[in-house]
C-alpha cells in the first residue's frame, strides 16, 4: 500500500468491518490496520507477561530507548488508564447517583419512621381494643406495617415503569450497551421492602407491646 503524495510503504495487516476507537459514543466504522517501516514509528503498544512486574518492565524499556532512540525522552502511558480516562464523565455519575441514592433512601427511612410513630399513636386505643381481645404481638405488628408495605409496593409500581424508559433513552448514546434486565427491578423492589419493613416494625413492635391497660385509662 502506498499513501497518496507520499513514498511510505505499509503492509495492510488487517480489515475491521465495526470499530469504535477512541470515542465510546461514536458509530463503529470500518478500519484497516497497517505496518510501516520503523522510521516512521511514533508510538508502540507494549504487552508484558503477567509475571513481570511493571518496574521491571519500565526499566527494560527505558535502557533500551535511550540506548536506540536517545534523542527523544522516554514517555509511556498505560491502556487501561487511557481508557479509563474515556469514562470520566459516567464514574462522576456513578458516584453522585450512589451518593444521592443513599440520602434519598435515608430521608425516606427517616419520613418512614416518622409516620409510623405518628400512626402508631394515633392508633393506641384501637391496638389496646385488640390486645385485650386476643390480638398477638406479631399480628398487630403485621396490621401496623401492611399498610405502609402497600404505599411502598404501589411507589415501586410507578418509579420502575418511569426508571426503565429513563435508562433506556440513556442506553441509546451507546453504539455498543447492556440490556436492561428485569430481575434488577424486582431486586430494587425486594431491598426497597426490606428497608421499609425494617424501618417501621421498631415502631410496630412498640405499640404492639405496650400495656393495654395504659392506652385504654382515659375510657
Amino acid at each position: 500500500m502506498h499513501f497518496e503524495g507520499d513514498t511510505t510503504q505499509a503492509i495492510v495487516v488487517g480489515v475491521v468491518n465495526d470499530y469504535v476507537y477512541g470515542y465510546m459514543y461514536g458509530k463503529p466504522d470500518p478500519v484497516m490496520f497497517f505496518s510501516t517501516t520503523p522510521e516512521h514509528t511514533n508510538t508502540m503498544f507494549v504487552r508484558f507477561k503477567p509475571q513481570n512486574t511493571i518496574e521491571s518492565v519500565l526499566t527494560a524499556m527505558q535502557k533500551v530507548m535511550k540506548k536506540d532512540n536517545p534523542a527523544y525522552p522516554f514517555d509511556y502511558r498505560f491502556t487501561d488508564t487511557m481508557f479509563d480516562n474515556m469514562f470520566l464523565t459516567e464514574a462522576l455519575v456513578s458516584k453522585l447517583s450512589r451518593l444521592f441514592a443513599t440520602l434519598a433512601i435515608l430521608i425516606s427511612c427517616l419520613g418512614l419512621f416518622g409516620l409510623a410513630a405518628y400512626t402508631a399513636e394515633r392508633r393506641t386505643k384501637e391496638i389496646g381494643i385488640r390486645k385485650v381481645l386476643g390480638a398477638s404481638v406479631p399480628g398487630l405488628a403485621g396490621l401496623l406495617s401492611k399498610e405502609f408495605l402497600q404505599l411502598v409496593i404501589v411507589s415501586c409500581a410507578i418509579a420502575f415503569p418511569v426508571a426503565w424508559w429513563r435508562i433506556s433513552i440513556w442506553l441509546k448514546n451507546y453504539p455498543y450497551r447492556i440490556d436492561i434486565n428485569l430481575w434488577v427491578f424486582f431486586a430494587a423492589g425486594a431491598v426497597a421492602l426490606i428497608i421499609a419493613l425494617l424501618t417501621v416494625s421498631f415502631q410496630s413492635v412498640k405499640a404492639a407491646l405496650a400495656n393495654p391497660v395504659k392506652s385504654l385509662r382515659s375510657e
